[in-house]
């Protein structure tokens, strides 16, 4: 059985006098691959952002399992704008350390069309919305987590990049995804689950959007 990496406990959260979340409790297991729907402005993103410890909850606790590490894909650009993209993908790292690396081409490749060493030395503030997307798409994909989270990763993709997006995604089994997209094909194509964020709770169900 899938080991649980995050529990979400009674949690609530209002903005203003409206209230998004009301003591909602789930959990995600390894490996999970989840699809949030819900109207605009019910709640999705924001459960997405408490669930990453980037907003707070009003009450209610997140807990994950030790070593458990959790990527966001956010809809708000917070890279350092000084930062070159190879700042921002691979840190410290060194260029040896990755220029033989296949799935840092394999990634790139799919999200940008090709790989061109020379992306790595632009200044991330001189890319494009969509290139900053991709760029920070790409460093969840590389980085070494057990959840990511997803809010609309296939803005800015073309067809193609959405198919290898799905195709990645799949063949990582071990890899736990969250996902607010309005791409119905993608959400079947890579959820087996669905939460539908109404009226303050949580519904959950089996299967993709389709089955939803």
């Amino acid at each position: 059985m899938a080991r649980n990496i995050v529990n979400i406990e009674e949690v609530s959260k209002a903005f203003d006098i409206n209230p998004l979340l009301e003591k909602v409790s789930l959990g995600v297991s390894e490996g999970e691959r989840i699809g949030i729907v819900g109207r605009n402005g019910c709640g999705k993103s924001t459960l997405m952002k408490i669930i990453a410890a980037v907003e707070p909850a009003d009450s209610g606790r997140v807990t994950k399992s030790n070593s458990v590490n959790i990527g966001l894909l956010s809809q708000v650009d917070k890279e350092d704008p000084t930062a070159t993209v190879g700042d921002v993908v691979l840190g410290n790292k060194e260029k040896h350390e990755w220029a033989s690396d296949s799935s840092v081409r394999e990634i790139f490749t799919g999200l940008f069309g090709g790989f061109d060493d020379h992306l790595f030395e632009r200044n991330f503030a001189s890319l494009s919305g969509g290139e900053k997307r991709r760029v920070s798409l790409a460093k969840l994909l590389i980085g070494d987590l057990d959840l990511i989270l997803l809010d609309e990763p296939t803005n800015h993709l073309d067809v193609e990049g959405v198919a290898w997006l799905a195709d990645h995604l799949n063949n990582r089994k071990s890899l736990a995804v969250l996902v607010i997209t309005h791409d119905r094909w993608f959400l079947d194509a890579v959820t087996d689950h669905t939460w539908e964020v109404v009226n303050g709770k949580v519904e959950e169900y089996d299967g993709g959007y389709s089955a939803f």
